[in-house]
């Protein structure tokens, strides 16, 4: 358990951690503690997203330095559960091809990376009354809440969203390989 020195919060500390974390990001670039994160035991990495106020600990501040203030890291992810699979159904407005996006499945685990081209490119910065909307480059990891069968994932793209459909593996024994997951666009 940890001190509960700081006017009775708790979580000031983890807040100071998220400091660290932004201070980390400046000195060893901005997917540092995304890879220390991805070094982690599955088992604990599940134990820290399960934590009631997780995002809240980093101030505001999500690991990978996404504002969840304003709409957490991208891209958003929603996933459920039926009898038989568990399905991400991704947020990714805009992708032009199979190409701009690449989803790649691991038994227990869920990524997806790629870029987002902007249209409006050739406007100077200064010209935007509004600018929320993301570009650039992304890569997102989520941990799975059971174990799947990486080479029968599939993964169909339509209006925005890219649906990711894994079958649940419930057999015992080694972990299979992962698996890129071409996409049905």
């Amino acid at each position: 358990m940890m001190n509960n020195d700081n006017n009775g919060n708790s979580f000031d500390q983890m807040r100071g951690l998220g400091n660290m974390n932004e201070g980390l990001r400046r000195m060893f670039g901005p997917q540092f503690l995304q890879n220390v994160m991805k070094q982690l035991p599955m088992a604990e990495l599940n134990k820290l997203q399960s934590m009631p106020d997780w995002q809240g600990m980093f101030g505001g501040q999500g690991l990978h330095g996404s504002d969840v203030t304003s709409g957490g890291q991208f891209p958003r992810i929603d996933i459920y559960q039926t009898r038989q699979e568990v399905v991400a159904v991704i947020e990714v407005p805009g992708l032009e091809s199979a190409s701009d996006v690449k989803v790649d499945v691991q038994p227990e685990q869920l990524s997806v990376s790629g870029s987002l081209a902007g249209r409006f490119n050739n406007f100077a910065k200064d010209r935007f009354h509004l600018d929320e909307r993301f570009r650039g480059s992304f890569d997102r990891s989520v941990i799975l809440p059971t174990r799947v069968r990486p080479q029968q994932a599939r993964a169909q793209y339509r209006n925005g969203l890219l649906e990711v459909r894994m079958i649940k593996d419930t057999r015992k024994g080694p972990k299979k390989r992962g698996h890129n997951v071409p996409i049905n666009f």
